[in-house]
């Protein structure tokens, strides 16, 4: 009785061996993801890339350091920045895990006539930290309500996200 109770606990302990060995080379890895810090956001734009899925058609690309005032209240005024910084924690072993940043907010129209409450770009995750965030450009961007920053692995699964209260005008005269 002993020796069959082994050999069963020794064929759960194979097959979960094997499973795990099985999703991991299938490329199943779950990284984590942790937000180091979020808010009002200043960076170095170092240029910028086509992005048919947000309100500009851009997607701005960001030099570090983001400096960051920690606040999830944002004044949606031309050229104000905000979002996430972020990186894969507790797997230093990955170099790099490709994500989709997906932003959601209020409705969106856009001069051409697109209707947008969600507007997404693809990027990557990695041990070292890493930035996502949203700068108001056009005025037509100035959408007061509920704006969620997320971020997504390949299959559209959420791995984090952040909230954030956005709140259009009263902005200074620059």
């Amino acid at each position: 009785m002993a020796a069959l109770y082994r050999a069963r606990c020794l064929a759960l302990l194979i097959i979960s061996i094997v499973g795990s060995t099985a999703s991991t080379l299938a490329g199943e890895v779950q990284a984590e993801i942790e937000i180091v810090d979020w808010g009002l956001t200043s960076a170095k734009e170092v240029g910028s890339e086509a992005s048919p899925d947000t309100p500009t058609g851009l997607n701005r690309l960001v030099e570090g350091p983001v400096n960051v005032i920690r606040t999830t209240k944002i004044q949606a005024c031309i050229g104000t920045s905000f979002g996430i910084l972020y990186r894969i924690a507790g797997m230093e072993h990955l170099n790099v895990l490709p994500i989709t940043v997906v932003v959601l907010h209020p409705l969106i129209r856009t001069p051409d006539g697109r209707s947008m409450q969600k507007s997404s770009w693809p990027d990557s995750a990695a041990p070292q930290q890493r930035y996502a965030g949203w700068v108001f450009e056009e005025n037509f961007e100035l959408v007061s309500g509920p704006w969620t920053i997320s971020l997504r692995d390949k299959s559209g699964e959420e791995l984090i996200s952040k909230n954030f209260d956005v709140i259009a005008g009263n902005c200074p005269i620059s």
